[in-house]
């Protein structure tokens, strides 16, 4: 899997290695409200565990490319989501699109002041770990979640819809960095097939349907939340213990770049 996402990397921009984390304990989620949060961003009312920031013109228009399924790029992607599953040998999930996301030049300078950051602070610190220092330990990571505008009629290069409640676009719009988001972190899984969400929380309508989306992630130095207190400065918690999934809650949203969105049954 690793070879596959590399050749994405040269081919689109977008990926690296994957490693292994270990997550700390899942804060309480809290009901959203038809109100203000302290950044004074407008959030969606509906009690659901993320707060979605409703459409505004100073978010980066990030765009859609939606892959051919003749597309060997899609076919590559698509062989990365089945290996990255929790029981890949049953291919149980039926892929109904796979969306390329075009980073706007913001994004992409956002996600590479943030490598370079994560690298020169190991540096100082004299940590010198060769993944920090190479790269900020940048590694593979899926985002589980769902999607509203999945029925509208795609053009080849589409914009991120406006409804509020489309999780997907409202995260990547806000790249990632919504209220939920600030106050609990970015939680990130190394399987393809875990929602980063709570489930009772999703809407069951016909119109929604479950989607991943594939991110490049600056882990940078990563701490085990078992582990109890740390001295030292650390860019994210990881966990994997006991369970068939791996978890990475980034505390930045500038470590987290979309590159792919895989829609599914």
């Amino acid at each position: 899997m690793h070879a596959m996402w590399i050749s994405l990397k040269e081919s689109f921009n977008c990926g690296s290695k994957l490693t292994d984390v270990i997550i700390s304990q899942r804060t309480s989620l809290r009901s959203c409200t038809g109100e203000k949060n302290l950044e004074g961003d407008r959030v969606h009312p509906k009690g659901r565990p993320m707060r979605e920031v409703i459409f505004q013109k100073t978010y980066t228009r990030n765009l859609y490319h939606e892959l051919d399924i003749s597309n060997s790029s899609r076919n590559v992607v698509k062989l990365i989501f089945q290996a990255a599953a929790s029981h890949p040998s049953k291919h149980s999930r039926k892929i109904k699109k796979v969306l390329r996301v075009n980073n706007s030049e913001e994004t992409l300078e956002k996600f590479e002041k943030y490598r370079e950051m994560v690298k020169n602070k190991s540096y100082k610190q004299h940590k010198r770990h060769p993944r920090i220092i190479v790269d900020g330990n940048e590694i593979l990571q899926f985002y589980g979640t769902t999607m509203n505008c999945c029925r509208r009629k795609l053009s080849k290069v589409s914009e991120l819809c406006n409804d509020p409640a489309c999780r997907v676009c409202r995260l990547i719009q806000s790249g990632f960095n919504t209220a939920y988001n600030r106050r609990n972190g970015i939680q990130l899984s190394t399987s393809s097939e875990e929602f980063s969400e709570d489930k009772n929380t999703i809407a069951k309508e016909a119109c929604v349907k479950k989607a991943t989306i594939v991110c490049r992630t600056i882990a940078g130095t990563v701490v085990n939340m078992f582990d109890g207190e740390y001295e030292e400065e650390y860019d994210s918690v990881g966990s994997g213990r006991n369970t068939k999934a791996e978890y990475l809650f980034v505390r930045d949203p500038s470590a987290v770049l979309p590159c792919f969105v895989i829609i599914f049954d």
